[in-house]
């Protein structure tokens, strides 16, 4: 629904060059509604010459581009590369300018609300990703700075000073770039904030120093991801030496704490970790997926002064040790959402799991149990836990080898109670593939099922939904892994990291085995 404030400002933004010309001579309340007007419409010389001329003192995306009393259209999950563009482009240009009609007053741009998601509704279909986001941005602010000694440059230039907020994004690739950009902050007008910090295929020593120069004091998260070779004596210094007084997401790459690498000098390390977490006062979530923690998750968990809301510990190699304190901590009464994927939980805990989802069945609204090995025959058992979380809305049960009969009936229950529920990721029923396949699935039989007979029982489980009134509720089998943006978008360069790390491995293997020959060599001639 649009106001006819709204269809006003559609109406203005068609006018043509008229449009621009006319800027002018809109009143600064009208700024807003005319932006979002341009950026539905993709109207971005318009929107650029907007931004150059903002009156008001700030620029939320959240505020600008979300529901509104004129527009309810949210289109924050609209990363129109050609509208980011505009807007970015326009505020180096209104650094760069003069005053106009109204005095500079813009003092915070905020683009963390922006979304990625995989279906763009823009009409161009063009994406600006995170990591393109904050390559574009800093190349405006070390344009910005460059543009700064010529000499007929404004007074007002060095007199202007903006926060810009987002969610930024280093790989490699663009470290370089973000780093100089940090350490010309104090000399350039636009002053870059990342709210949450998202590392990838960094060396140890890029990381650490790029964090300390981004303002850690402000970060709400910070995720090292894949191809940072962090692990638990990483992250003790890390923790110890930047303090992060507002972080309240932290994820760790796959592996980072593994006790099996611990010696025995290191075996209050995790201790010493988790009493480094609890500095971390604002801490809600933590995702450690990959990691081995086989009888050492209470040394980790157990000093945190705040309880964790969404806790991803998947892959883990958790024992009934570790699952006794989980399902018995604070933790466990705020959990909101909680991955403990491949964990055989019926043959390993069944209680403790029982337990856990009984105390935090007020709260969650998204388990994920992938792999997990959950037959047909534990089915009563995996009911009678389920059922206490009514206020679930996601559930991925991929890589669990039931059958057609099981998911049959786990969806009558869905339908039948669970008011919340829309999203589900479905398992390829075990009956679709042949009967001497073993689980887990390997590469190789993932995708050898039959997909007749897998189409045919998908259409009788979304005809139970329907059958309930729940037709809305979305069911997929992302077999190959859910949409990920930033993978999407940096999985060349993850790729070629990947390789080079291992050619590197493969070179020292090869550099031994050649040395452990001379050495046998020679001592074969010396005899």
């Amino acid at each position: 629904m649009k106001s006819l404030r709204f269809l006003a400002a559609e109406g203005f933004i068609r006018s043509g060059p008229a449009a621009l010309e006319n800027l002018s001579c809109v009143s600064f309340n009208l700024y807003p509604i005319i932006f979002k007007a341009c950026y539905l419409h993709e109207q971005a010389v318009l929107l650029r010459g907007l931004v150059q001329m903002w009156p008001l003192p700030d620029l939320n995306l959240q505020r600008l581009l979300g529901k509104t009393v004129d527009c309810e259209l949210d289109l924050t999950s609209r990363t129109c590369k050609l509208c980011l563009t505009a807007i970015l482009t326009g505020l180096k240009e209104y650094v760069l300018s003069p005053p106009r009609i109204y005095a500079k007053s813009l003092r915070v741009v905020d683009l963390t609300a922006l979304k990625d998601v995989e279906h763009q509704a823009c009409p161009c279909q063009s994406t600006l990703g995170r990591w393109a986001r904050t390559q574009l941005l800093t190349k405006m602010c070390y344009e910005t700075v460059v543009a700064m000694q010529a000499s007929n440059v404004p007074q007002s230039v060095f007199e202007t000073s903006v926060d810009v907020r987002l969610n930024g994004f280093i790989t490699g690739r663009n470290y370089e770039q973000v780093a100089q950009v940090f350490l010309l902050s104090s000399y350039c007008p636009l002053k870059l904030r990342f709210v949450a910090f998202r590392a990838d295929s960094l060396t140890l020593k890029q990381l650490f120093y790029v964090l300390r120069l981004a303002d850690p004091e402000a970060m709400s998260k910070l995720e090292v991801v894949h191809n940072v070779p962090l692990e638990a004596v990483h992250l003790e210094v890390l923790l110890s030496r930047v303090e992060f007084p507002k972080l309240q997401s932290l994820t760790l790459p796959a592996g980072a704490l593994d006790v099996r690498r611990l010696g025995l000098d290191d075996e209050d390390l995790l201790a010493t970790i988790g009493n480094l977490l609890a500095q971390l006062s604002r801490l809600t979530e933590l995702l450690v997926g990959f990691s081995t923690l086989t009888g050492h998750l209470r040394k980790l968990l157990s000093p945190l002064n705040t309880s964790l809301q969404c806790l991803e510990l998947a892959n883990c190699c958790l024992n009934r040790v570790d699952m006794t304190y989980l399902s018995n901590s604070l933790h466990s009464e705020a959990l909101v959402r909680l991955d403990i994927s491949g964990h055989n939980i019926f043959v390993s805990f069944p209680t403790c799991f029982h337990k856990l989802l009984s105390r935090c069945s007020d709260t969650l609204t998204s388990l994920a149990l992938e792999e997990c090995d959950i037959k047909d025959e534990h089915m009563d058992t995996f009911a009678n836990a389920l059922a206490c979380c009514q206020a679930l809305e996601e559930l991925k049960l991929l890589g669990n080898p039931l059958t057609s009969t099981a998911l049959r009936r786990l969806f009558s229950m869905l339908s039948a109670g669970f008011p919340k529920l829309k999203y589900i990721e479905l398992p390829v029923p075990r009956d679709c593939y042949p009967e001497d396949v073993t689980y887990p699935l390997d590469d190789a039989v993932l995708l050898g099922y039959d997909k007749d007979l897998f189409q045919e029982v998908r259409a009788q489980l979304m005809g139970i939904l329907d059958g309930a009134g729940r037709g809305s509720v979305e069911v997929c089998t992302p077999l190959m892994g859910a949409y990920d943006p930033d993978i999407t978008e940096t999985g060349n360069e993850l790729g070629v990291s990947i390789l080079k790390s291992f050619n590197s491995v493969v070179g020292s293997f090869i550099g031994t085995v050649t040395d452990v020959n001379k050495r046998r060599s020679q001592t074969q001639t010396d005899n």
